[in-house]
């Protein structure tokens, strides 16, 4: 009989995987969305269930179906593209943007609760070291990654966030407010929980819950299934934060004119005084390591996958961690904003195709038919290159490049306007090249 996960292992490993994706943007985000939201908070927050916690959801299950890394499955449907693609979102998902804008967040917060101004360099590089340390060491054993988040951080995060939400309802700060936004609430949460990213995050962070599940003693077809019942629990305590924090910054009333952190900042303060700074940091810091270990980890295990035949000394896993540890620390220098503007839509344009990935591999019958994985292909190619050019107009618009001929272009197509043109190109192509491939077939046949 097949060994499975004990209850307390289960609720260990599903509460790291909450705890990676809460660290990730989920601590920050929900709080201002109830804020934007007042009166109709329980609208939106449907909408954001469905790109928050539902589409993350079908990535653990594609990883499931598919049998498979993210790599892996890339790989099957374009192997050359698919490399290419998976890099670029390890990349950007680990040292280039990711991982330091978690360590450079908690900077700034403390900074913040505590007013310190410093002339010196020196206090930001030596918390950086100290956190990247920390990470270092929750990282280095890549089987005890998850235990060690669901041991450690999980529990303090747990209670804070638990602390925080019942507070809030307790004692909320004003009555509800009207929307400040005119578009549909489901549609405004949607695509306000869109822009988190947390289905590329889980397409990575499988990786490194499968490791802990094998490290556990669980092998086989058990595997999958572990993996599955994780993601259920872990993204259900995801989504009850969600609402609770949604709920809380609906209770703001709209009084605090700020956004994310600062936000936060502001409403814990005036929820639990100078005790609630104290509160703010300690979780903001423990959600910025959560997301920052299971980034390093996740990706340097990739990274390992894809160059291992070439150096297996050189390109190892805790090298990779080594690596990515220093680069995140050296990023996390850069201005915390400047960070965000610039790499941010680079990260954007590596989602559509994540979601192809994901959708292929839940909803394609047969995902190795070859006429299945051509029209894949193209499909998928098709997000990544219709990302690039709405990657590329939100450049234009930045830095006044003038691109306006391009921008134009890209607003001719449907759903342009709620970043979502990648959606009918990547479906139309797709039933295109399967009917073509099926009538060559047909015809081959005949």
């Amino acid at each position: 009989m097949e060994k499975k996960l004990s209850l307390k292992q289960l609720m260990v490993m599903g509460g790291a995987l909450f705890s990676m994706h809460f660290g990730a943007a989920i601590m920050l985000f929900p709080v201002q969305w109830g804020k934007e939201a007042g009166t109709a908070v329980w609208l939106m927050f449907i909408g954001a269930l469905l790109s928050v916690i539902i589409l993350p959801y079908f990535g653990y299950l594609a990883l499931v179906k598919g049998d498979g890394t993210f790599l892996q499955l890339s790989r099957r449907i374009t192997p050359k593209f698919g490399t290419f693609f998976a890099a670029l979102t390890i990349f950007v998902i680990g040292p280039l943007y990711m991982v330091p804008r978690m360590s450079a967040a908690a900077w700034a917060a403390i900074l913040q609760i505590t007013g310190w101004q410093f002339d010196s360099y020196v206090p930001v590089v030596l918390f950086s070291i100290v956190y990247y340390l920390v990470t270092y060491w929750f990282v280095v054993n890549p089987g005890k990654v998850v235990e060690k988040i669901g041991n450690i951080l999980f529990p303090v995060l747990i209670v804070i966030v638990t602390a925080v939400i019942i507070k809030s309802i307790i004692s909320p700060i004003a009555p509800w407010t009207e929307p400040e936004f005119t578009q549909n609430p489901l549609l405004y949460g949607f695509l306000q929980g869109y822009a988190t990213a947390d289905l590329q995050c889980a397409l990575i962070f499988g990786v490194i819950v499968v490791h802990g599940i094998r490290d556990a003693g669980v092998k086989g077809k058990e595997i999958n299934r572990s993996l599955a019942l994780i993601g259920v629990v872990g993204l259900g305590l995801l989504a009850i934060s969600v609402l609770g924090h949604m709920i809380a910054g609906a209770n703001t009333g709209g009084t605090i004119d700020l956004t994310l952190s600062a936000l936060y900042t502001e409403m814990v303060l005036q929820l639990w005084g100078s005790a609630g700074g104290i509160l703010f940091n300690i979780a903001l810091v423990a959600a910025a390591l959560t997301t920052a270990i299971g980034a390093v980890s996740s990706t340097s295990e990739i990274w390992e996958e894809i160059m291992l035949e070439k150096n297996p000394k050189l390109y190892t896993y805790r090298n990779f961690c080594i690596v990515s540890c220093v680069l995140s620390c050296i990023v996390s220098f850069t201005d915390l904003d400047t960070m965000v503007k610039v790499v941010g839509p680079v990260l954007d344009a590596c989602y559509p195709p994540a979601i192809v990935i994901a959708m292929y591999y839940c909803v394609i019958r047969k995902p190795s038919d070859a006429r299945n994985l051509k029209a894949g292909k193209w499909a998928m190619i098709s997000a990544f290159a219709v990302s690039i050019i709405e990657m590329l107009v939100r450049y234009s618009d930045m830095f006044s490049l003038g691109w306006d001929v391009l921008a134009k272009a890209y607003h001719t197509l449907p759903l342009s306007d709620y970043s979502l043109a990648w959606l009918p190109v990547s479906v139309v192509l797709y039933a295109l090249i399967w009917c073509a491939s099926s009538f060559a077939g047909k015809s081959r046949e005949a």
